[in-house]
């Protein structure tokens, strides 16, 4: 009679370690189906400006360094033509892979950084296909430049009398031309690849402008927070007013560049405030890495830009003008990316 009780009480062990068995199976289920939308969410997490600047500095340097060279060959291309049958290749610069590289450096390295930004992605995929097809285009007109053609002294041939040679050959049949259109002309070509490189670069800079401006003011923000209006700060500041100028350079030729005299003011003002601030405390201002290159490159850009300010007042700058200024911004760019200042912060 004992037995019965002692197998009940070992049947019902059982069955609880059994319940609490599954119990714990249908909660580790339960935790395995939740979806991402039920688990919290740090994509919305703001990410420092810093990040988003740098990124944007990809596409800004690709545009800037591209535009040298195809402005200047839309230049020649439109002298060749006026010059006409006077016009030489030599006159018509290639555009060479090189000035493609910092296009090709922000397609692969934009994406892997924070945050996406796909429409400004795509755009510049865009802009660097309608690049490579005007230099393309400029590289067509420049071959369809007939050279001076090679005086050939002419000859009398001398009469026989010779019947067989008093016989008129017959004239060899013109060779087949291939069915089909007539290839387009390279000035043609020119004109419509022109248009859409000009149409995808406006469209590139649309997206940068949406982005910079607001990111502009919001590294100054949280570096003035950090470390108030100190040596970063008037760096970064230095460098947010030359950007309109040097962008309005890029826009303009020779001649209509006057219009960029709005920009150099601030830009001016800028530089006048760094110098003060880099002046009066030259031995924390050597604390920043690489400050010292970065000034040297500074020195060159203002003197250039300074110079062509004068030049384009009096009628005299040229397009070497114009793009000796950008490549001089384009160093500086440079030297500012790779500036540190965690060792200057108070």
């Amino acid at each position: 009679m004992r037995r019965v009780p002692l197998l009940l009480a070992a049947i019902l062990l059982v069955a609880c370690n059994g319940a609490r068995e599954l119990r714990n199976l249908i909660g580790e289920r339960l935790q395995e189906s939740l979806v991402a939308a039920d688990k919290p969410d740090t994509s919305s997490a703001p990410l420092p400006p810093e990040l988003v600047s740098t990124k944007l500095s990809l596409y800004t340097d690709c545009v800037g360094s591209t535009r040298i060279p195809l402005y200047a060959g839309f230049r020649q291309v439109n002298m060749a033509a006026k010059a006409g049958k006077k016009a030489r290749r030599e006159s018509i610069d290639l555009v060479l892979e090189e000035a493609f590289e910092k296009c090709v450096k922000a397609l692969r390295d934009g994406p892997l950084l924070q945050p996406p930004l796909p429409e400004l992605e795509n755009a510049a995929t865009l802009y660097l296909a309608s690049t490579r097809e005007l230099a393309a285009a400029i590289a067509a007109v420049r071959d369809a430049i007939e050279d001076e053609p090679v005086r050939v002294r002419k000859t009398t041939p001398k009469k026989t009398t010779s019947k067989k040679a008093s016989k008129t050959e017959p004239e060899p049949e013109p060779e087949p031309q291939p069915a089909g259109p007539v290839l387009t002309d390279p000035k043609v070509r020119f004109t419509a690849a022109f248009g859409r490189w000009d149409q995808s670069r406006r469209n590139l800079d649309d997206h940068i402008d949406a982005y910079q401006a607001t990111v502009d003011a919001a590294v100054q923000a949280t570096v003035e927070r950090r470390s108030g209006k100190r040596i970063e700060w008037h760096t970064r500041e230095l460098m947010r007013m030359a950007k309109p100028y040097v962008r309005c350079l890029g826009d303009h030729d020779e001649i209509t560049a006057k219009i960029c005299e709005a920009f150099f003011t601030p830009m001016a003002e800028a530089h006048t405030a760094f110098l003060k601030l880099h002046d009066a405390n030259p031995a924390g201002a050597r604390l920043v890495f690489w400050m010292p290159q970065f000034m040297e490159s500074l020195g060159g850009f203002y003197a250039s830009a300074d110079a062509l300010r004068a030049a384009l007042r009096g009628n005299t700058a040229t397009s070497e003008d114009l793009g000796r200024t950008i490549r001089e911004f384009n160093d500086l760019v440079h030297d500012f990316s790779q500036l540190n200042f965690s060792a200057a912060d108070p």
